[in-house]
């Protein structure tokens, strides 16, 4: 074996300082340029054809539980927010956009599914409860869709965890869009959603949809209203055409006793309609698929028909009514 010298395996004289810098430097930095020339034109190329940029954190101001962000989206690029929030909570989104109805928003779940959302009708005093610093309407364009230009698209969250939300210009092209998006999160009352229940609160909460299925099996009106809270709305959620709506209890009280389509809705078929007592059947049992939310016999827990109910000065009352009514 011989010894160390400070040469080379093959009898080249080693690498000093000067023989680095003379021979071998200069041909590594005209690699290391002609690279990061490579790259840079690569993320412009992605840039043009499409791409997400890097997400932005979503943090509210202390005492608050919205935030409103202002920026501009160019071409086929996405600008993506990411919020952290909890199993039951309300997700609450508004983009206006310049030129109008030239961005949307996409919400994607922590496990990256993305979202469907409903259009959030609500009268300002409702809106106010949800954080939203104007009332919220969905007016309907030629077409009979909704318009997302200016409205509040809102959803309950199944899980906790990240969610992103990409703002993004649907006709893509080479232009560029300004636009103002609002995010708001409306935490829900305990055990409303996704939460372990004790075995008293599983009975309670049995016997009040047990009670619901009487209501509308003898259509009784008083005994139906009864399990909704008269201090704060409910959801009243139609899926087939992307409506979600806050009604205040005085509100269905009055058209529920006048018999008119809040009661066409629920508790009796009117001209021939199909109506949400229509899944009552003969009274049996609906089945409870995690936290307060109950649906049809027979259907998975995906149903879009559904009763979730929240606990209010410790009584069950129901909290949303999803029924997808052409």
């Amino acid at each position: 074996m011989s010894d160390i010298d400070g040469s080379d395996i093959d009898g080249s004289p080693p690498l000093t300082a000067s023989f680095l810098t003379m021979k071998t430097i200069k041909p590594i930095l005209r690699l290391l340029l002609i690279v990061i020339a490579v790259l840079v034109t690569s993320v412009a190329v992605s840039a043009q054809h499409g791409g997400k940029a890097e997400g932005l954190r979503v943090r509210f101001q202390p005492g608050t539980s919205s935030a409103i962000f202002k920026d501009k989206v160019r071409g086929s690029l996405e600008i993506e927010y990411e919020l952290e929030a909890q199993a039951g909570q309300e997700l609450l989104v508004r983009v206006v956009s310049s030129p109008a109805g030239s961005a949307a928003v996409k919400v994607f779940s922590p496990v990256a599914n993305e979202m469907k959302l409903s259009c959030l009708e609500a009268e300002l005093p409702e809106a106010k409860v949800l954080g939203l610093p104007t009332a919220s309407h969905c007016l309907y364009d030629n077409s009979q869709r909704i318009s997302r230009e200016g409205k509040t698209w809102s959803a309950t969250l199944p899980e906790s965890g990240n969610y992103m939300l990409s703002v993004y210009r649907p006709e893509g092209g080479s232009g560029t869009t300004a636009y103002t998006l609002l995010i708001a999160v409306v935490p829900t009352a305990k055990n409303s959603a996704g939460t372990s229940l004790t075995s008293a609160d599983t009975a309670s909460l049995e016997a009040a949809m047990r009670k619901l299925i009487d209501s509308l099996m003898k259509k009784d009106v008083t005994r139906f209203l009864s399990l909704f809270s008269r201090s704060r709305f409910f959801f009243a959620n139609n899926p087939l055409n992307e409506y979600r709506m806050a009604v205040p209890y005085s509100q269905l009280a009055t058209n529920l006793r006048q018999k008119g389509d809040w009661y066409c809705t629920y508790m009796a078929r009117c001209d021939d309609l199909d109506a949400f007592v229509d899944h009552i059947n003969d009274g049996e049992m609906w089945p409870r698929v995690g936290g307060a939310r109950f649906v049809p016999p027979g259907s998975d827990a995906a149903s879009l028909t559904f009763v979730k109910w929240r606990k209010e000065s410790g009584k069950w009352v129901i909290d949303e009514i999803s029924y997808p009514q052409a």
